[in-house]
C-alpha cells in the first residue's frame, strides 16, 4: 500500500505549484486563525489539513451462502448466512483513506477544496476461487465557500438530502430497519439518484432552523433536492424532498424523507417516515428511556407492502466490568398472508477485561414460519469476539461466529486513522 503514501507526498509538494506558497510560513499561523486543527500546514494564505486510514479485514470459513428466511418488501428477501454446501471460503480486503482539506478565508467565509482519495485491494473466494479487484479513485473532490450560507460544487462528500432520525432505538435494528437502513424512500420503482456531481446551496437561518437546495446526480439523470432542517437540545427534525430525472425534463420520480426526535428527560421519541410517487410507503415509531442501570427501547415500524415489525431491547450496565444485552424482534412479511412471520430472539454480553480490551459473546435463535421464502426453520447462531483499542487511533478485533446450518467464519479487523 505506497501509493496512498506517494500520492500524499506528491501532492503536498504540488500544491505550492497549484496554490499558495506552502513554504513560506506565516509567524500568525492562519491554520489557528481559521480554528482548524489536526496535522496541518499553513501557509499566509490556506491552511492544508491532512488526515488518513487504513483498514485491514480477513476473513476464513464457510459463510457465503444466503438462505432466504424471510420476505421483504424493500429487498425481495430477508437472507442469512449459510455454508453454501461447497469448499470454504475466504476474504482479504484493505481499504486506504487519504483527505486533504485546504482551506482560506475569503470575504464569504472560509474558501475549501476538499478531496478523499480512497484506494482498496480485495481478494475475495467462494468454494475456494478466488477473485481480485483494485481500484484507486476519489470518493468526493469538491470546493466549497462561505460561512452561515455555504455554496459547494464538484464530486460531494454527502447529499443534502437528509435521512437522519429514522433508525430505531436499541442495541438491535428491526428486521425491516435492517433492510431498509432506517426508513427508505426509494423503495418500488424510480429513480431517486443523489450525491455524485452536485451544485449545493445551504443557509443557516439561526435559532437551530437551516434548508438547502440542490441538483445533484447530474453525472447521471440529475435530481433536485430541497431540505429544511431543524435542531435544538430536546429537538432534531427535518423534511427532505427529492425530484428525479430532471436532465430530460421529465421529473417522473419524486420521493420524501422526514423525521423527528425529541427527548425528554430519559425519554427519547423518534418517528419517520418516507414514501414516493410509485406508491411506497416506510413508516418508524420507536422510544427509548434510559435509567441508572438500564436502558429500555421498542419500536414499531411498517411498509406499504403490508409488512409490520416489532423490536424490543434491554441494555443492563452491571458494573464497570459488565454489560448484558437483549433483544427480541418480529416481522410479519404480510398481514394478509398467515404463517409467513419470523421472530429472533438475541443475547450479547460483554466484558471489559481492562481499559483497553474488550470480551463478547453473542448468541441468537431465529423461527421463521412454514410460508416463509424456504419454509419453516430453526437457527441457531453463536458469535465470540475480542476488541483491542490500546489507544493512537488503533483498533483490531478477532472473532469467530457460527450457527446451526453448517456456516462457520473466523474473523480479524485491524484499522488505524491518523488527523
Amino acid at each position: 500500500m505506497r501509493l496512498p503514501i506517494i500520492l500524499m507526498a506528491t501532492t503536498v509538494l504540488a500544491l505550492p505549484a497549484a496554490g499558495a506558497d506552502l513554504g513560506v510560513l506565516s509567524a500568525l499561523d492562519v491554520c489557528d486563525e481559521l480554528g482548524l486543527s489536526g496535522l496541518t500546514v499553513s501557509s499566509t494564505t490556506n491552511c492544508l489539513q491532512v488526515s488518513a486510514e487504513l483498514y485491514y479485514e480477513f476473513h476464513y470459513g464457510d459463510y457465503k451462502g444466503d438462505l432466504p428466511v424471510l420476505r421483504s418488501g424493500y429487498s425481495g428477501t430477508i437472507d442469512w448466512t449459510d455454508d453454501d454446501g461447497g469448499a470454504t471460503d475466504w476474504d482479504s480486503w484493505v481499504d486506504a483513506y487519504l483527505i486533504m482539506v485546504g482551506t482560506a478565508p475569503s470575504d464569504f467565509g472560509p474558501a475549501k477544496v476538499a478531496m478523499e482519495l480512497y484506494g482498496y485491494d480485495y481478494a475475495e473466494a467462494q468454494n475456494g476461487v478466488g477473485v481480485p479487484e483494485r481500484s484507486l479513485g476519489f470518493d468526493y473532490a469538491y470546493i466549497s465557500v462561505g460561512d452561515s450560507t455555504v455554496l459547494t460544487a464538484g464530486l460531494v462528500e454527502e447529499s443534502i438530502f437528509n435521512e437522519d432520525d429514522d433508525e430505531a432505538f436499541g442495541w438491535l435494528e428491526s428486521f425491516i430497519s435492517d433492510e431498509t437502513d432506517g426508513v427508505a424512500f426509494d423503495g418500488g420503482a424510480g429513480n431517486y439518484g443523489y450525491e455524485g456531481h452536485a451544485i449545493q446551496l445551504t443557509h443557516k437561518f439561526g435559532n437551530g432552523l437551516s434548508a438547502g437546495i440542490a441538483l445533484e446526480n447530474l453525472e447521471a439523470d440529475g435530481s433536485l433536492i430541497g431540505v429544511v432542517n431543524y435542531a435544538s437540545d430536546n429537538l432534531t427534525a427535518h423534511v427532505s424532498l427529492l425530484a428525479g430525472d430532471i436532465l430530460d425534463g421529465s421529473f417522473d420520480d419524486i420521493a420524501l424523507h422526514s423525521g423527528l426526535t425529541a427527548t425528554f428527560d430519559i425519554f427519547k421519541l423518534r418517528g419517520a417516515f418516507a414514501a414516493n410517487n410509485s406508491g411506497w410507503w416506510n413508516a418508524l415509531a420507536s422510544a427509548e428511556a434510559t435509567f441508572d442501570m438500564f436502558t429500555l427501547a421498542a419500536t414499531i415500524d411498517g411498509t406499504s407492502e403490508r409488512e409490520l415489525g416489532l423490536l424490543g431491547s434491554a441494555t443492563a450496565k452491571l458494573n464497570d466490568s459488565f454489560t448484558v444485552k437483549l433483544a427480541a424482534r418480529y416481522l410479519d412479511a404480510d398481514v394478509n398472508l398467515a404463517n409467513d412471520e419470523g421472530t429472533e430472539v438475541r443475547g450479547r454480553v460483554e466484558y471489559a477485561a481492562s481499559e483497553t480490551l474488550t470480551l463478547a459473546a453473542e448468541a441468537g435463535y431465529l423461527w421463521a414460519g412454514a410460508a416463509a421464502p424456504s419454509g419453516t426453520q430453526t437457527i441457531a447462531d453463536g458469535l465470540l469476539e475480542l476488541t483491542w483499542e490500546p489507544g493512537g487511533g488503533f483498533e483490531s478485533t478477532a472473532a469467530i461466529a457460527a450457527n446451526s446450518i453448517g456456516a462457520y467464519k473466523v474473523s480479524f479487523t485491524a484499522s488505524k486513522t491518523y488527523e
